[in-house]
């Protein structure tokens, strides 16, 4: 799909258009802010609170594009020595990651997000709690993302789930399947709450695609379009659970993985592509970790308030 395809429209029910105004205003701020470009003004559909977060996330991302780290590419790196990762490069500052190609391999976004907005975003997953201790019994003996032993055994609150308008259910892909909605934000499941949270999260999901479509606009746009269209196939197939889901979803990503008080063994995401960009976000109190990618060898300082958008095979 090329750019000049992106014509859709977004439904006037539906959250992107908040999320469509807030990327349009933070593109503006970017341009005015390194190339001198006319003064941005935003959009008075706009909340003014998100007005103010999205000015935060901006200086960020300033900082990082006056700060280009050029590193090389690892393909074969000692995943599984943690002894060789002391010697990494640390970033601790605002950073675009280079490659000797002048090819973005990650942004690292320190301080993007203020104490007191992450504090909100953790208090709504205790929203999320049924699922989130329902997820620990779901334990695959070839995997590692519902492992108990990966959880903080102390904490009160943890799990991993994942959410998503439209994905397809594994062993169930293309032509012969078609994308569904995931098991908890099907209609039947609403009291389970992930329902509710997309909903309440939903500027904040606007806030991050506004940022994606700063650093890398047209994954932003293909993304946007992606999401557009699902309504058609919606429609086409009768999804009533489709159709009633993607008007309160207001990422370009289609999406969402949430994993609490879980430490990530070293892997390699095998379905990412170079060009994509994946987007992680960390909130909450916890003493200061690194974030290790040993096939860029680089360690980033692991803190709250950080804010990492990368290439998917680059973890």
């Amino acid at each position: 799909m090329h750019p000049e395809e992106y014509t859709s429209n977004i439904p006037r029910d539906w959250r992107m258009n908040l999320t469509s105004q807030v990327a349009e205003y933070m593109q503006n701020r970017f341009r005015e802010e390194i190339f001198e470009g006319p003064r941005a003004l935003p959009n008075t559909s706009i909340p003014v609170p998100l007005l103010c977060r999205a000015e935060r996330v901006i200086a960020v991302i300033v900082q990082a594009y006056q700060h280009p780290v050029i590193v090389n590419t690892v393909r074969h790196g000692k995943t599984l020595d943690t002894g060789a990762s002391l010697h990494y490069q640390e970033i601790n500052i605002p950073t675009v990651v280079l490659n000797a190609n002048g090819n973005v391999r990650l942004w690292y976004l320190p301080g993007a997000i203020s104490h007191a907005y992450q504090k909100d975003i953790w208090n709504s997953l205790h929203s999320l709690r049924r699922p989130l201790t329902e997820s620990l019994n779901h334990y695959c003996p070839r995997g590692w993302r519902n492992d108990r032993e990966l959880f903080h055994q102390a904490a009160d609150l943890k799990g991993s789930l994942d959410l998503s308008p439209a994905w397809y259910q594994q062993g169930h892909g293309p032509p012969n399947f078609h994308p569904e909605v995931s098991k908890l934000l099907k209609s039947r499941n609403a009291h389970m709450g992930a329902r509710g949270w997309v909903n309440d999260m939903s500027e904040f999901h606007s806030l991050l695609s506004g940022t994606l479509s700063v650093i890398h606009p047209r994954m932003y746009e293909a993304g946007r379009e992606v999401l557009i269209r699902l309504n058609d196939l919606a429609n086409r197939r009768d999804d009533a659970d489709m159709r009633s889901i993607l008007p309160i979803w207001s990422s370009v990503y289609n999406s969402v993985s949430i994993m609490v008080n879980r430490a990530t063994p070293y892997h390699i995401d095998i379905n990412g592509r170079e060009p994509w960009l994946d987007m992680l976000v960390t909130v909450g109190e916890y003493q200061p970790l690194d974030f290790v990618i040993p096939t860029l060898e680089l360690r980033l300082r692991y803190m709250p308030e950080r804010t990492s958008v990368g290439w998917d095979d680059a973890n």
